[in-house]
């Protein structure tokens, strides 16, 4: 494959993987707690020899989340929380403990908290919350503290951590690969859940402008296929 090639090539390679990313975000603008995913593009330029001009290839550099906040919904249902600035919930998974903006919660069998997955949450020292039976008057106080028929019970984990470090898995949650720390002055307001912050315009403006340089790119890819054949075959017809 000529220089061209590779450079048409590595060009549609990173508009699909960002035409997955907005694709995704689109599917879920009404995820709560979801955020959005974005790309960044770099450039890499190579000085080529014989006077040639340089050669300019671009290729997704890396992927990062959009940690600005979704719109909140007032539902005034006791276990719908959602948290006032940075931080995310503490969820308990079979491959360790995850982070999350969801706070859409609800009680399993056992009265533990739990989200939308069944996923227990976390409190501030990595263990369940569960509510006593016949306590059904449930107050979350700023502090994430929780209160059941006025008896203090537990406070809900709310962790931060490195943005760069945040990967994205299943089930609206991210994984911290470096670790994550307490939320010392954590705020979270009962009765309130947090939606997406993906923005449907933005994002389907720019799932417009990706597909159309997508197009472009790959019909440059074929123009450049279909000169080289021609002239593989004039050659072969002038011999």
């Amino acid at each position: 494959m000529d220089n061209a090639g590779y450079v048409g090539l590595s060009r549609q390679i990173g508009l699909q993987r960002e035409l997955t990313a907005v694709a995704n975000n689109l599917a879920n603008m009404n995820t709560n707690g979801y955020r959005r995913e974005g790309s960044v593009f770099a450039e890499h330029i190579e000085a080529l020899q014989n006077g040639n001009p340089s050669l300019s290839m671009s290729t997704l550099s890396r992927r990062f989340v959009d940690l600005s906040a979704g719109e909140l919904t007032i539902t005034n249902e006791p276990l719908d929380v959602a948290i006032d600035g940075d931080g995310f919930f503490l969820v308990e998974t079979q491959n360790g403990e995850r982070l999350t903006r969801d706070g859409a919660f609800s009680l399993n069998a056992d009265r533990e908290l739990v989200n939308a997955e069944q996923l227990r949450i976390l409190d501030e020292s990595g263990g369940a919350i569960t509510i006593p039976q016949g306590q059904n008057k449930i107050t979350v106080a700023e502090d994430g503290s929780i209160f059941a028929g006025g008896q203090p019970v537990a406070r809900l984990g709310v962790v931060t951590a490195d943005p760069a470090s945040l990967v994205r898995e299943g089930r609206n949650l991210f994984n911290a690969q470096d670790g994550y720390a307490t939320l010392e002055d954590a705020r979270v307001q009962q009765g309130v859940v947090e939606g997406s912050n993906v923005n449907a315009i933005e994002e389907m403006a720019r799932l417009i402008e990706v597909q159309r340089t997508y197009e472009a790119s790959k019909r440059f890819t074929e123009d450049e296929n279909e000169r080289i054949s021609r002239t593989v075959r004039t050659l072969g017809q002038t011999q």
